[in-house]
């Protein structure tokens, strides 16, 4: 078997298929209906109306037996229930509604037509009997040729002696023969006994079973294989696609990896209402051969993740819970098929949430942790409960709420290869409790919005039986905005300036344990993004006058036009951000620009942010994409400096470009790279040729990854763990070159789980 799947990976990624085959464009529109699955059809088979149908029994020659039987020659057309048979002879009992001796028959059935040199077919019990003929079945555009023909129409067909395509030319193309090949009407499956596949004459694969689908519709059987050829050696699989139900569907897909061993991949997708996509990502290796050599892992590796969304009355229920068997399998094993995580994602969420809504009043239960994909960090912490009661009330144009947040923190390490994060996490609790009231108001033409709040702070830690002090802070910020809107001829544009003063009070907060707080980047610049810091370990104060004017545009050829200023001033730098990074900032004044066009074959975007007291831009995002009838091209950049991740002097720039175009004759044509443009390395680029016809489809995609490396370890003194760095960003390098193929008529597209080229990066 191994030198058979050799071999059959070496013709088919080496051969060239040249095959013609006739345009849905240039099809009447008939013929296109008949098969719109595959955009194209068998020109010596045309679709026929059924007005063209004959309505009465005719020959050249009649001759009425004395039983009843009427022998029939020459131009022989009977009608029969979902179509028309002709022959050269046949003999015709009314009665029975049989047709004998059927010379040279050519049936027409339910647009599948069924040729023959000799038959019989039954109109009551709609069985037959063909022999040495060819049948074209219509919805998956496949011809059959066989030495004989049984069966039960819209039943069950089972060819003798068979050889099946869907090519114009099989001797350019495919063609399968088997020594059955069994279609089943009603299930609309079908499968080969005894199989063998020649591609341009040549035998190339031999199996002695093989499924396959005889329908357009969602149905079980299996997707195009996937071969590439990787960093890893040679990587195999193919998927197959099996419907459960109306509302779920697994896929699974046997997995060869040379240098790394055999595995598994299961995707099971299913609906808990119509509108909640849920699914279950798992794969599976039982060995890792090239991990036991270099990370000295001799264990299983898998990773999984479930998400589940549940709805009973007014209760809500979710998880989104993933695991792996350590932090460099996704990375090391990555899949078009499964989704656990993608190269960006720096976690696997482990959280459960169950909600529910009593008129104003809220309650929600979480479970909330998070597996690190970083071998040389813990998880951090767990929350376990995570319980909040939230209360909102409205009074014309005031509205009050109150929220407690009470979470339970515990530590949830995880080591990896001997490297370890920090060990002597804190532990305990902390309540949150916050009261506040909002009010909207307007005065003539001007909009009045005033929010006022109060947030308290309590910990109890397990490393002490006394309770910290609790953190009492208030904050207020007034909005004034209002709209001016102009009726142009080519359509409505909207100007909104608006003045925002914000001030949080000050709390020495410095004794507070941190366990889930996140500093945001600095380029984050506007009424919506009043909070320095994600979480609630730290609540910064701060005080400043923000001002911003917008412009846009909604065009009647349904463009939108938006151009947006701001400026914001700070009063006084926060002194809570200050003590956690140990520096002495002081206020700044910072300005944004966004710019914004979208239009249906044009979208472009840019947006900057300005720090007065550095002079130096902090963030830049630009975006230019367009996309003609053939052609679809996309250029960005993004830019952000003072990453608290990486610290103050770090920064991140990526350029990245991609390309998909359209070729004539059914080829396609797509690329793309990415670049740290800091250090002048590509982090990933990608190169894909595609070619589709009524016979086959074939892709070829070749990938290149490169991680960027920056100093996370500058603070770890042992030299082990940096030169372990280096050695496991080597080996995470990765590039491939996957080959895909689909026998159409047989073989399913991965269509069906809506992937065509996976995106290697995006959103980045």
């Amino acid at each position: 078997m191994k030198k058979i799947t050799t071999y059959c990976v070496i013709a088919l990624a080496t051969i060239p298929i040249h095959l013609s085959a006739t345009l849905a464009n240039q099809l009447p529109q008939s013929q296109v209906v008949q098969d719109a699955f595959l955009g194209c059809a068998n020109p010596e088979y045309p679709f026929i109306e059924k007005r063209f149908w004959p309505t009465q029994t005719s020959a050249l020659a009649i001759d009425i037996q004395s039983n009843g039987v009427v022998l029939l020659k020459e131009n022989v057309k009977i009608p029969i229930d979902g179509g028309t048979l002709s022959a050269q002879s046949a003999s015709y009992d009314s009665n029975s509604q049989s047709v004998q001796e059927i010379q040279q028959g050519s049936l027409y059935y339910l647009d599948s037509y069924f040729q023959f040199q000799s038959g019989s077919l039954n109109g009551q019990s709609k069985n037959f009997s063909f022999v040495d003929g060819k049948s074209y079945l219509a919805q998956r555009n496949l011809l059959i040729e066989y030495e004989s023909l049984t069966g039960e129409f819209g039943t069950n067909l089972l060819f003798n002696d068979a050889r099946l395509t869907s090519c114009l030319d099989p001797l350019s193309g495919w063609q399968i023969s088997g020594k059955t090949i069994a279609i089943n009407e009603s299930s609309q499956r079908g499968y080969v006994k005894d199989l063998s596949l020649h591609v341009r004459n040549k035998k190339v694969l031999k199996l002695p079973y093989f499924p396959f689908t005889t329908s357009s519709e969602r149905l079980s059987g299996f997707l195009e294989p996937d071969i590439g050829i990787t960093s890893d050696g040679l990587d195999l699989y193919v998927p197959y696609f099996l419907v459960l139900s109306g509302k779920s569907d697994i896929t699974m897909a046997p997995r060869l990896l040379r240098d790394r061993g055999v595995g598994l991949e299961v995707n099971y997708r299913y609906l808990t209402r119509d509108n909640l996509n849920n699914y279950l990502d798992l794969m599976y290796f039982p060995g890792d051969k090239k991990a036991k050599k270099y990370y000295a892992l001799n264990d299983a590796r898998w990773a999984f993740k479930l998400k589940d969304s549940r709805q009973w009355h007014n209760i809500n229920g979710e998880i989104s819970w993933a695991k792996s068997s350590d932090p460099m399998v996704l990375l090391d094993l990555p899949s078009s098929l499964t989704s656990v995580a993608n190269q960006q994602d720096h976690y696997l969420p482990q959280s459960m949430k169950v909600s529910t809504n009593v008129n104003n009043l809220s309650i929600s239960i979480a479970r909330q942790g998070y597996q690190s994909l970083n071998p040389f960090l813990s998880g951090g912490y767990v929350k376990e409960p995570e319980v909040e009661l939230a209360y909102q009330s409205f009074i014309g144009p005031l509205s009050y709420f109150g929220r407690i947040l009470y979470s339970d923190f515990d530590a949830n390490q995880k080591n990896y290869n001997s490297f370890t994060g920090s060990t002597n996490l804190i532990t305990g609790s902390r309540t949150v409790a916050e009261i506040g009231s909002s009010s909207r108001h307007q005065v003539g033409f001007l909009n009045i919005a005033l929010n006022g709040s109060v947030i308290t702070k309590k910990y109890s830690l397990n490393t002490t039986s006394n309770e910290l002090n609790s953190s009492t802070i208030p904050s207020f910020d007034a909005t004034f905005s209002a709209t001016a809107r102009q009726v142009m001829p080519q359509g409505v544009s909207l100007i909104t300036p608006s003045l925002l003063y914000a001030r949080t009070n000050y709390q020495d907060q410095s004794l507070d344990p941190v366990f889930d707080l996140h500093i945001r980047s600095g380029h984050y610049l506007g009424p919506h993004n009043k909070d320095i810091f994600f979480g609630k370990d730290r609540v910064a104060d701060q005080e400043y006058v923000l001002a911003q004017i917008k412009w846009q545009a909604h065009l009647n050829n349904r463009h939108r036009v938006l151009f947006q200023l701001t400026k914001k001033n700070e009063l006084q730098a926060s002194k809570v951000f200050n003590q956690m990074l140990g520096l002495d900032l002081k206020p700044d004044q910072r300005t944004g620009l966004k710019a914004q066009w979208d239009g249906l074959q044009t979208n472009a975007v840019i947006e900057i942010k300005y720090s007065h007291i550095t002079n130096q831009t902090n963030f830049m995002n630009a975006y230019y994409e367009i996309q003609l009838q053939e052609t679809q091209l996309s250029v960005s950049r993004k830019f952000r400096r003072q990453v608290p991740l990486l610290g103050r002097v770090n920064e991140l720039d990526y350029g990245e470009v991609t390309l998909d175009h359209n070729l004539a004759q059914g080829y396609r044509f797509l690329a793309g790279i990415s670049k740290d443009l800091s250090s002048n390395k590509n982090l990933a680029s990608y190169f894909g040729i595609g070619y589709e016809n009524c016979c086959v489809a074939l892709k070829l995609f070749a990938s290149d990854k490169r991680l960027s490396k920056y100093d996370f370890l500058n603070a770890v003194s042992l030299d082990v763990e940096a030169q372990a760095w280096e050695n496991m960003i080597s080996i995470e390098n990765k590039s491939r070159i996957n080959f895909e193929f689909e026998l159409k008529g047989i073989t399913g597209s991965k269509t069906q789980l809506n992937k065509f080229f996976s995106s290697t990066f995006a959103n980045f």
